[in-house]
């Protein structure tokens, strides 16, 4: 290998360095977050779901009203009813007759009383439905300034750290362009790496192993490295991948050579 390709080859790793960590800074800007976004999605199907169960609360409170006035309804025309009765009791000529008006009556007053029974247990019904709609109202309402409140801090968080955000993904795609224009095939499998491992970590430094001495493992998935690999790390010229995970291996000197001369 010329001088010329160990260049190229150190030039490009220090490239895929350099845009590991430009997306390092870019996931803890955005890692300020916390789970606020996913505590706002969780209240907010919270919220849906209460809102539904106090339109069907609301519904129950109307039905039964509906049946509380159709038995008032009915219950005024039966005593209309019982009034036209005994104003012919006062009319009958015979015992028979008598006795047919005093039945039905007594039947109009009985059906009075029941339809009387069912609006105290409607009524009754009614109360506990409303009982219920303004518990959850005072919860919806609980949630909703729950929500409030978190968006707040998020919006705060996020006016905070927009401009490093917007700076941080300027010059991602600046490097991302160059490096696609110089080696394609090299910032596909970078990208691809990133999108589907762990942290979206798709450079990594070697780590020294505990029960090892003078060995290295890979720094994200933790497999032991044969020595002649890490040897071959080390000499910076060479695109060296993790068998194990798919992840592009450099030593900790350099990686932290070229984070550290980044602005």
């Amino acid at each position: 290998m010329t001088t010329t390709d160990n260049a190229l080859i150190r030039e490009r790793l220090v490239e895929l360095i350099q845009l590991q960590v430009l997306y390092d800074r870019l996931y803890a800007v955005r890692a300020r977050q916390g789970d606020l976004p996913q505590q706002i999605e969780d209240l907010r199907d919270k919220v849906s779901t209460l809102q539904h169960a106090l339109a069907e609360v609301g519904e129950l409170i109307r039905q039964t009203e509906t049946e509380i006035g159709a038995l008032h309804v009915s219950n005024d025309s039966l005593r209309d009813h019982e009034q036209k009765l005994r104003k012919k009791l006062e009319a009958v000529r015979t015992n028979q007759e008598y006795f047919d008006i005093e039945t039905e009556i007594k039947e109009t007053r009985l059906t009075i009383e029941k339809n009387l029974q069912d609006i105290r247990r409607l009524q009754h019904k009614a109360e506990s439905f409303r009982q219920k709609y303004r518990e959850d109202e005072v919860k919806l309402r609980e949630l909703q300034t729950r929500i409030a409140e978190r968006e707040q801090r998020l919006e705060a968080i996020k006016q905070h750290t927009a401009e490093q955000e917007v700076q941080l993904l300027e010059q991602i795609k600046a490097l991302s362009q160059h490096l696609q224009a110089q080696d394609p095939r090299l910032f596909q499998l970078f990208e691809r790496r990133r999108r589907s491992l762990r942290g979206g970590k798709a450079v990594v430094h070697v780590i020294p192993t505990e029960r090892l001495e003078g060995r290295y493992a890979c720094g994200g998935c933790y497999t032991l490295l044969p020595r002649e690999l890490h040897r071959e790390i080390t000499q910076r010229d060479k695109i060296i991948i993790c068998e194990s995970c798919g992840r592009f291996l450099v030593d900790e000197a350099f990686y932290m050579e070229v984070a550290k001369s980044m602005p």
